[in-house]
């Protein structure tokens, strides 16, 4: 993989041109947005990462019926909730049918507990966020690296900054998908070893093969089968637990890397 490849620019470079805005809430907890071709989330990030003062989502109000095409720009935008707002619709894009891979339906935790017997104990595994399964990990004997942002960091925790001195020390590395929106997803792969097992967790990411040519070996999402309930709790507010509308899906790689 070409250190210079974003796995955002891959897709927009995959999506169809006609692709247009049908239908777009953002909640204080999740983005939905979908196209004529898909639908898809991501984390609506100015809950853990404050927006600049005075950042807004650019023709609030009027994006439905808008271009995707004309939504891209935003991935580069100071405020989360514009990359948030850009990753998704770019991510409706595709159809998550489409993904390729062998699909383990269930929790990402489920996978994580079979990769880690498989590969033995005592395993050294770096998590790129707050993960609910990081004790579990811990009790059975594994050593955890925990990231997390500069001033979000708690006891214990490394400062992301440090991903250069610590991940090529990890067994596997498991991070969430909102580092999809702190544009570090790509990094995380890169300063990982090649050995490592690479997963990455949560609604945020874009389901869609080109992610396999950046080295994951399980990509966990959500794939959206109900959009009326799944866009009406995003904007009543609704948190993970009441989007009852989209199923955890773990899709693992092809390509036979591990």
């Amino acid at each position: 993989m070409s250190g210079s490849k974003r796995i955002f620019d891959e897709l927009v470079r995959c999506m169809p041109e006609d692709a247009r805005i049908e239908d777009v809430s953002i909640g204080i907890f999740w983005t939905y947005v979908r196209t004529q071709y898909g639908s898809s989330l991501s984390a609506t990030a100015h809950r853990w990462c404050e927006d600049p003062p005075g950042a807004l989502i650019p023709q609030a109000g009027s994006l439905c019926g808008m271009r995707v095409r004309e939504i891209v720009p935003l991935y580069e935008s100071a405020s989360l909730s514009a990359r948030a707002l850009a990753n998704a619709a770019v991510g409706a894009c595709f159809d998550a049918a489409d993904m390729t891979g062998e699909r383990y339906a269930g929790r990402a935790q489920e996978l994580l507990a079979q990769v880690c017997e498989t590969r033995g104990s005592g395993l050294r595994i770096a998590l790129v966020g707050h993960f609910h399964f990081a004790d579990q990990l811990a009790q059975l004997g594994h050593q955890l690296d925990i990231f997390e942002l500069e001033g979000r960091c708690e006891p214990g925790d490394i400062p992301c900054t440090r991903f250069p001195e610590f991940l090529p020390l990890a067994d596997i590395v498991v991070m969430t998908s909102s580092t999809i929106l702190t544009h570090a997803a790509e990094a995380i792969v890169g300063y990982s070893r090649p050995d490592a097992y690479r997963m990455i967790v949560g609604p945020t990411v874009p389901l869609h093969p080109v992610l396999w040519s950046f080295g994951f070996d399980a990509v966990c999402g959500n794939v959206i089968h109900d959009d009326a309930q799944v866009s009406r709790a995003v904007r009543e507010g609704g948190n993970h637990r009441q989007l009852t509308g989209c199923a955890k899906y773990n899709f693992l790689t092809p390509l036979g890397r591990n």
